[in-house]
């Protein structure tokens, strides 16, 4: 039956690992801000999970005392994390990876010198430590106002509480309770860990998002909010702007006969072209192939295709490519921030 609970407490850790690895992927690895600082530590404190489970299976299979000390070292890590990445979200002072660190560090020398009754002792008050700072730090605005927040101020605070049970029962009757059957058993604690765990995973992702990302400059995502304040900006004071989408049909032979760095850089000029040439312009590349230009309206299209072309032109000495490119533009008026998102994602979406 310990076997069983602590393949569940595995089984339990991977699937947090993996949900908060789909959370994480939904930000396509452009974005950093609270949101993407709370997946990091939580999928962090997964991992760590993860391997404490695998090392307290490997233990009494003849991992020996290596394997109690990966394994007491990463339980206190994972626990430490939790809290690490709510004082981050909090904007507290960064004192909580380090302390998770020096804990875990300290945690596995300490298995090698004391017998391995008392580490485990030891890694349990340092689990109920850890526990509690969590529900005190998940409870703290801005992150206690977040959907999720009590879950996970519950699940730790229940879970700082059973550490401290643990305790009790060894100073009040000895060591004995631990290692039988009952509520403070190896077995249970087992369950209890593999019920946090998923608890802690759901109540990471509700939070997550529900905050912010802070797109990266450069990245897609970036260009995708500077493009939709850009509009928002027009729009306030015109009741349209004018959205042009520039192409580069040769793009995909470029990235073929040269690199796909030559294609990026191509784009990359393009977008200066288009800055340069196009009057009051916000102008980005929000998906792989496509130059999005964000300005006030033109009825002269023409005149400004033009502009664009030889704003491009002049440039490409400059990255030394004796050919110029043709380009393909399209037109579009929006008088709504949601008509350039709906363009955004269709664009970025869209089956080549």
């Amino acid at each position: 039956m310990v076997v069983l609970a602590l393949l569940a407490a595995v089984a339990a850790a991977a699937l947090a690992l993996t949900t908060l690895a789909l959370l994480r992927s939904q930000s396509r690895n452009e974005t950093g801000g609270p949101r993407a600082d709370l997946v990091r530590y939580c999928g962090m404190a997964a991992v760590a999970a993860l391997t404490c489970g695998a090392m307290n299976i490997i233990e009494p299979a003849g991992g020996g005392t290596a394997a109690a000390a990966a394994g007491n070292a990463t339980n206190l890590v994972a626990i430490g994390l939790v809290w690490a990445g709510a004082r981050r979200v909090n904007t507290r002072p960064a004192i909580g990876a380090i302390s998770t660190g020096a804990g875990g560090i300290l945690m596995f020398g300490l298995t090698y010198l004391v017998p391995l009754d008392d580490a485990t002792l030891v890694k349990t008050a340092g689990l109920a430590v850890f526990s509690a700072l969590g529900a005190l730090e998940f409870s703290r605005r801005p992150l206690g106002e977040l959907h999720g927040a009590r879950l996970m101020t519950w699940t730790l605070g229940i879970y700082a509480g059973y550490s401290v049970a643990r305790l009790a029962v060894v100073a009040a009757v000895g060591m004995g309770p631990l290692f039988g059957r009952g509520p403070v058993s190896a077995e249970t604690t087992a369950a209890v860990s593999a019920v946090t765990i998923a608890l802690v995973s759901l109540a990471a992702v509700r939070v997550g998002r529900q905050l912010d990302d802070a797109p990266v400059p450069g990245t897609r995502a970036h260009d995708r909010e500077s493009l939709r304040a850009e509009a928002a900006a027009l729009l306030a004071a015109d009741s349209t702007a004018q959205v042009t989408i520039i192409r580069v049909p040769e793009l995909d032979l470029i990235r073929a006969a040269h690199s796909s760095e030559r294609a990026e850089t191509m784009m990359r000029v393009l977008v200066d072209a288009a800055g340069e040439a196009i009057p009051r312009a916000a102008a980005g590349i929000p998906a792989r192939d496509a130059v999005f230009v964000v300005s006030p309206v033109d009825d002269d299209t023409l005149a400004r295709e033009s502009a664009v072309r030889r704003a491009f032109a002049a440039r490409m000495p400059g990255i030394g490519y004796d050919d110029v490119p043709d380009l393909s533009f399209q037109h579009d008026t929006v008088r709504d921030v949601g008509r350039l998102s709906q363009m955004l994602e269709s664009r970025r979406l869209r089956p080549r």
